[in-house]
């Protein structure tokens, strides 16, 4: 991935004034991390959004204050209107490209799973990200599970088996947890049926037999 560039301000507008900031088209942010006390900016709506997409939590940004010194940062938390879907705040993490850091990265599901294609099982992801250490500038955009070679139900992919890029380890993790496989389709439907149709002729049955010793009640 080709580098990534953001331009921000200082910015004096906090609590409720940031909204006057965020009408005219920019996003409140902070910068803060290795040698920086945190600075207050804004950042243009339309390049956060472009450098989010392509940058995610993962990729290095070079955030330029005014067009001075450019921060290699992370962007460690966006803030996203639920309504809107549009960024409200950011938190820029500026690193130092020699100590190690940690990151979540997500899981991604690729391949084709036989048992999946045959419609014997599907797709359980039981693991979306996992925390990863690297220097920040190789923290991987993701990590990759194929699920190709689970050819039957039940069977898995755990941890241990993720193939991680040079220089990059696992933080905290248990190696034998799951992180995707393949379970049982289950149609409830199919299931529910003979139970419901079983139900009816017990129905049936009973009608027949309470008439019949309606009748004999009568006679006597």
């Amino acid at each position: 991935m080709d580098s990534l560039s953001l331009t921000a301000h200082p910015r004096s507008e906090t609590g409720r004034h940031v909204h006057a900031l965020r009408r005219a088209g920019s996003v409140p942010a902070v910068l803060y991390g290795h040698k920086i006390s945190p600075v207050s900016l804004a950042v243009d709506l339309k390049d956060l959004e472009r450098i989010w997409h392509r940058a995610g939590r993962t990729h290095l940004v070079d955030v330029s204050v005014d067009g001075q010194k450019k921060h290699k940062v992370l962007i460690k938390d966006l803030q996203i209107n639920p309504r809107s879907g549009r960024p409200i705040h950011a938190d820029f993490f500026a690193v130092n490209l020699r100590e190690k850091i940690t990151a979540d990265v997500p899981v991604i599901v690729i391949g084709d799973s036989p048992a999946v294609h045959q419609k014997l099982g599907q797709v359980q992801q039981v693991v979306s990200s996992l925390r990863v250490e690297s220097l920040p500038a190789d923290i991987p955009a993701q990590l990759t599970v194929d699920i190709t070679p689970l050819e039957e139900v039940d069977q898995s992919v755990t941890i241990a088996q993720i193939q991680l890029p040079k220089g990059v380890t696992l933080v905290h993790a248990d190696l034998d947890e799951v992180v995707v496989k393949i379970a049982q389709v289950r149609v409830r439907a199919e299931e529910e049926a003979p139970v419901e149709a079983e139900a009816g002729e017990a129905a049936e049955g009973g009608e027949a037999g309470g008439g019949e010793s309606g009748e004999g009640g009568g006679e006597g």
